[in-house]
């Protein structure tokens, strides 16, 4: 269980008026790529509270090659209406792996989803402290790719570049989309790419951090690292499990001042940890077990020892 999101930006018009000089629209990749980079509109943006750990981009056409931000804009403004502009993938990151075995990570998978087909692509890694327990580091990667690849090698202008295809004369045409159903996804893709994300991260934790330290009831020991791609529902199905979704906060509440918001969202925090306690406890209900019993042998032994007459100490 971990998180991963995929959403298509596609093009649609934000405001339709006669008198409107520019275009202006919604879902905007170019927005998008400001955003995970952390550019224009966005530099300052959660600069107290998350850091921009690393970013690139790859794939793109030579006129966008070193100004990638100039590939999204082309995308938003050349793409056929209602077509796509991108897609954004975010996924969460182990927190135990390290600054540069997180970028290792990073670019595996998005190999894996765009690399390999010479997808044009931008990516971020953010990092922030959990909002909820401030205890935790949360990093996760942001991916933004366009289906139009570059594999035939073939120099368009960006007007040109995002028309439709033309596959008898290629050179007349947008660059191809290799969409879903192209590559043989079709609606499988999300979960074609979350099981490659469990396979991708839980390599890397087999490598780098294969125990991690879990609490439960008070009790702390040491547990297998790995993730699952299911949803709780699934895993339960499954596993015979118990898990329970975590309640979501409105991030706006979170950094609201009112005081009857903040009541609310300390009752939520509390329910969240209780929740998030008895998912670990079906989660390792034998590791659990197993570490109380070692404990309480141990306890007993010395118990025993400490209550035994000590009848060979001799006074000379």
């Amino acid at each position: 269980m971990y998180y991963f999101d995929l959403r298509h930006n596609v093009k649609e018009l934000k405001i339709q008026h006669k008198n409107l000089r520019r275009d202006k629209f919604r879902h905007s990749s170019e927005l998008g790529y400001n955003y995970i980079t952390r550019t224009l509109y966005f530099s300052t943006h959660k600069q107290d509270i998350e850091e921009l750990e690393y970013t690139a981009s790859a794939n793109m056409p030579i006129w966008a090659a070193d100004c990638p931000e100039v590939f999204w804009n082309a995308a938003d403004q050349y793409e056929s209406m209602k077509g796509r502009t991108s897609t954004h993938i975010t996924v969460a990151l182990p927190k135990e792996l390290n600054y540069m075995q997180r970028i290792d990570l990073s670019n595996q998978l998005i190999y894996e989803f765009c690399g390999q087909y010479q997808m044009p692509y931008s990516f971020a890694i953010h990092n922030h402290v959990s909002t909820l327990d401030g205890r935790y580091e949360q990093p996760h990667l942001h991916l933004l790719y366009s289906e139009r690849s570059i594999y035939d090698g073939i120099e368009r202008t960006p007007e040109l570049y995002f028309q439709r295809h033309c596959p008898k004369n290629p050179e007349r045409g947008g660059a191809k989309k290799l969409t879903a159903d192209v590559i043989g996804l079709g609606r499988h893709q999300i979960n074609h790419y979350r099981k490659i994300t469990e396979n991708v991260i839980n390599k890397f934790l087999k490598e780098y951090a294969p125990i991690k330290e879990v609490e439960i009831y008070g009790i702390k020991f040491h547990v297998e690292n790995k993730v699952s791609c299911l949803s709780n529902e699934d895993y339960n199905q499954k596993n015979g499990t118990n898990l329970k979704d975590v309640p979501q906060i409105p991030r706006h509440y979170l950094h609201s001042k009112d005081p009857d918001i903040q009541e609310k969202i300390q009752m939520v925090r509390q329910t969240v940890k209780e929740i998030r306690e008895a998912n670990l406890y079906e989660l390792h209900q034998a590791e659990y077990q197993f570490e109380l019993s070692r404990r309480n042998q141990y306890q007993y032994e010395n118990n025993d020892i400490a209550q035994k007459p000590k009848s060979n100490d001799f006074d000379f």
